[in-house]
């Protein structure tokens, strides 16, 4: 019987001592590596806008591909783009009386996007202004037209009446 204790406690013993073994010693770099797998890239919900500088090319480039990376039809795109070249000549900075930057927001508007963007009154990187525009298209029922517009035209048309005006 004693025989029979004996060879129970050494099968007992064996995997806690194994287990300690592996929890000494150094933990080196490759050690820590090992247990912590990568972690997955989380990316931002907007897409990044390439630095372009105040170019109206560079700057219509990087509208075209900002909203074509947040889902955009190639048509509401376009309309975006041709939006912005009349309303500001593709310059972020752009200002007329009352009115400000790429699209040109004023009013309650412009408050808005200077807050969304944390400008302080400064003008705003372009893709924040981006984000905000596209914040507005989607969360705002005023631009439900932009939405059923099935051509670059009708959706241009959306945009000179909803973000101009505010409404369809």
């Amino acid at each position: 019987m004693r025989s029979v204790n004996a060879g129970a406690a050494i099968a007992v013993s064996m995997p806690v001592m194994l287990l300690l073994s592996a929890c000494s010693g150094e933990i080196t770099p490759e050690r820590a590596a090992a247990a912590y797998p990568p972690q997955p890239v989380i990316f931002p919900l907007q897409p990044p806008v390439p630095q372009v500088g105040n170019a109206p090319g560079g700057v219509r480039t990087a509208l075209v591909r900002w909203f074509s990376e947040a889902g955009y039809k190639d048509f509401q795109v376009e309309a975006l783009a041709e939006h912005a070249k009349i309303e500001s000549g593709f310059r972020p900075c752009a200002a007329a009386p009352g009115l400000r930057y790429t699209y040109q927001w004023g009013g309650a508007r412009l408050r808005r996007l200077q807050e969304f963007a944390g400008s302080g009154g400064s003008c705003p990187p372009l893709e924040k202004q981006l984000a905000f525009a596209d914040s507005e298209l989607r969360n705002e029922p005023a631009y439900s037209c932009f939405w059923n517009a099935t051509t670059r035209s009708a959706a241009l048309a959306a945009l000179r009446r909803g973000f101009g005006g505010g409404s369809c």
